[in-house]
């Protein structure tokens, strides 16, 4: 067994005895270990003062002690690594179950969509069946009149002809043919009737139509409010490490970000936040609709929002912090409590304690609306809503902590809602660059 001695090398120890190995100080033999220091001690070493408050053991004691600790040690260790095997040996039957967990989620989601699809398909055929029926109703009024004025001016001629047969007979003037000028007469009075029903036009549309366009209008606009979704805006975005305080540490992929209590080695960079511990990512937005989420689950706190690039990064005054300047817009949280933070102005959100656990937020971007959302993804519900007027690109920003002093190591991931192939990757890339300025 080996000791280290009080300069830090090694004292051998052979049946409790130290014979042959002396203090590298005081080049006497080593007698004793120190308890707090944890080194091997001579006897002018116990006269000094350094040692004067320790407890002291012989070898025999000391080695059994460190033995003790050694084998505690590897006994938590053994519990450790049978718990990642067990853990490792679950694997395939957990990827069995996402792969059933996903077939059954694909299945229903395409069964319901077939129904919204028949449905709409049905409700489109009656409507469509409807308007058919008014167009023939229309048709056979405006045949109908037509009938009726053709009838109407063939009688007319009748009686015109009628009449010049009873003026251009000077004879024509007995009681029967009295009679007959006084049922003509009759007749022409009626025709008057008749004209006023015929003379009106027919409508190009009746309230009927207009009824029936009222009410797809109402299912078009109610349709619209829920389409597009925010997802069909999805972006995948990376974590910039050029802009990561040095107590922020990054995954290899740049989609996990995590504080790290011990501050690494990191180059100098403007673009770096020294103030506070955020990070910023590659991606910015001028223009159009985005939408990203981030994995926030067992954490205490974070601060998660959008930043122009002019956002403080040196210094440790508030102007640093996200949402405490005018740069910038983000939603806190701190052991479950919301606030929505703009130009040091800070709101406590009202929400029902049930979407207070929030594991994934969901973040909304209409840059031409000026609108800045944030989403309970798993509640399916609104926590907060920004509306501005953006000037500049905006950054996606994240501080994985909720106060300086912050414990909580588990990290913040974003997630990826795009399959990135090639193809769609380098569009992507493109597009992103020619919204940056």
């Amino acid at each position: 067994m080996s000791l280290r001695n009080n300069h830090g090398s090694i004292a051998s120890s052979s049946s409790g005895s130290s014979l042959g190995v002396q203090c590298v100080i005081h080049s006497e033999n080593l007698i004793l270990y120190c308890n707090e220091c944890g080194d091997c001690v001579c006897p002018r070493c116990l006269v000094g003062s350094k040692h004067k408050t320790h407890t002291f053991s012989p070898f025999e004691e000391a080695c059994k002690e460190q033995k003790f600790q050694i084998t505690r040690k590897v006994k938590d260790l053994k519990k450790i690594h049978d718990r990642i095997k067990k853990d490792m040996d679950r694997i395939p039957l957990t990827l069995q179950d996402i792969e059933i967990i996903i077939s059954k989620t694909k299945e229903s989601v395409e069964e319901k969509y077939n129904t919204i699809k028949e449905l709409l398909e049905n409700d489109m055929r009656a409507t469509m069946s409807l308007i058919e029926a008014e167009s023939l109703s229309m048709e056979t009024m405006i045949t109908g009149q037509q009938v009726d004025k053709e009838a109407y001016s063939d009688a007319i001629m009748s009686i015109m002809e009628r009449v010049n047969e009873m003026n251009e007979n000077p004879d024509s003037e007995s009681v029967q043919t009295l009679q007959e000028v006084m049922s003509w007469k009759t007749r022409l009075e009626a025709f008057v009737d008749l004209q006023r029903s015929i003379g009106k036009e027919v409508p190009a549309e009746n309230g009927r139509l207009k009824s029936l366009l009222r009410s797809v209008e109402e299912l078009h606009q109610a349709v619209k409010k829920l389409l597009p979704r925010m997802w069909e805006y999805s972006r995948n975005i990376t974590f910039d490490e050029n802009t990561a305080h040095k107590n922020l540490t990054l995954s290899a992929d740049l989609c996990s970000v995590q504080y790290n209590p011990i501050p690494t080695s990191v180059q100098n960079n403007p673009a770096r936040f020294e103030g506070s511990c955020t990070v910023l990512v590659n991606e910015s937005f001028s223009s159009g609709k985005h939408y990203w989420e981030v994995k926030v689950r067992n954490k205490d706190g974070w601060n998660i929002g959008v930043a122009y690039s002019s956002i403080a990064r040196k210094g440790k005054g508030k102007e640093t912090v996200l949402g405490k300047d005018k740069y910038s817009w983000s939603l806190r949280m701190i052991d479950k409590e919301y606030y929505a933070l703009h130009a040091d102005e800070s709101i406590l959100l009202d929400m029902n304690s049930r979407d207070h656990n929030c594991e994934r937020l969901g973040i909304f971007l209409d840059y031409e609306e000026g609108r800045l959302s944030f989403y309970n993804v798993c509640r399916g519900v609104r926590i907060h809503s920004f509306k501005t007027k953006f000037r500049k690109p905006v950054f996606p920003a994240f501080n994985p902590v909720s106060t300086a002093n912050s414990k909580n190591y588990e990290p913040i991931v974003l997630c990826h809602l795009a399959p990135a192939t090639e193809e769609n990757a380098d569009s992507a890339n493109k597009e992103l660059q020619g919204e940056e300025l």
